[in-house]
């Protein structure tokens, strides 16, 4: 089989969980918003609501009229802007994932390869805390374990004794058309050094993240995991 033909197979793998992700994090959706919005139209019932008393507006106007700040105060805020270097972003994150998070990765860089235009990181200091995390297993199905599991993952520690922790939240199993919550899930703890631009990191398995680099305001990593079973496995990150 040439290359382009294995290119196709792999993404046609890809795009089967893709598509069954997204209509599991559909239902997830669902879930969670129905609730809210039911909240949400109590709210807007209550008279309370609806009635504004007059002097109240009155009282809120002249709050904020109070706190718009003079000439004097923005030539100082301007000022401490201008002072603030890029590295004071705060890009970590504890926010759960989903697909949307990683089309990025399964649709281009997976296959296409890194961007042009990015940034590469160079100091592990830029690297730590947290990051949403995705892993493709088998993306060509070679051994019947194609997968994809959503977690978060959280750098800590030295460039000579780093670790990385992985809290598990979903899995999708193309296969067999399911899903797993792993949130009850112990988290895993790999333990390594940073080199090279990027770090390897040794647990259950060995994860190997070959490349860390900013664009747009966020962050990006990936690299690939040696799972204890030997199936082949893709590791993406991103922040904030």
């Amino acid at each position: 089989m040439d290359d382009k033909s294995q290119e196709v197979k792999k993404k046609n793998h890809i795009t089967k969980i893709l598509i069954f992700a997204n209509l599991i994090m559909f239902v997830i959706g669902i879930i969670t918003i129905t609730p809210n919005l039911q909240r949400k139209e109590n709210n807007l019932a209550s008279p309370s609501n609806n009635e504004i008393d007059s002097t109240t507006i009155e009282k809120k106007v002249s709050t904020i009229n109070e706190e718009i700040p003079n000439d004097s105060d923005i030539s100082n805020i301007e000022e401490d802007l201008s002072n603030e270097s890029v590295q004071s972003i705060d890009y970590s994150t504890e926010a759960r994932p989903d697909l949307g998070d990683f089309l990025w990765y399964t649709e281009d860089v997976f296959y296409e390869g890194l961007p042009s235009n990015i940034t590469i990181i160079e100091n592990f200091n830029y690297t730590t805390k947290g990051w949403k995390g995705l892993i493709i297993y088998d993306p060509e199905n070679k051994h019947g374990a194609n997968a994809m599991e959503f977690l978060n993952v959280n750098i800590d520690g030295t460039e000579d004794n780093l670790s990385l922790t992985l809290d598990w939240y979903l899995m999708f199993i193309a296969g067999e058309g399911s899903s797993f919550d792993e949130t009850d899930m112990e988290d895993s703890v790999f333990r390594g050094k940073w080199q090279d631009n990027g770090l390897w990191a040794s647990g259950p398995g060995t994860i190997h993240i070959n490349q860390f680099y900013e664009l747009n305001n966020k962050q990006y990593a990936i690299g690939t995991m040696d799972t204890p079973d030997g199936i082949p496995a893709f590791v993406a990150l991103v922040r904030p």
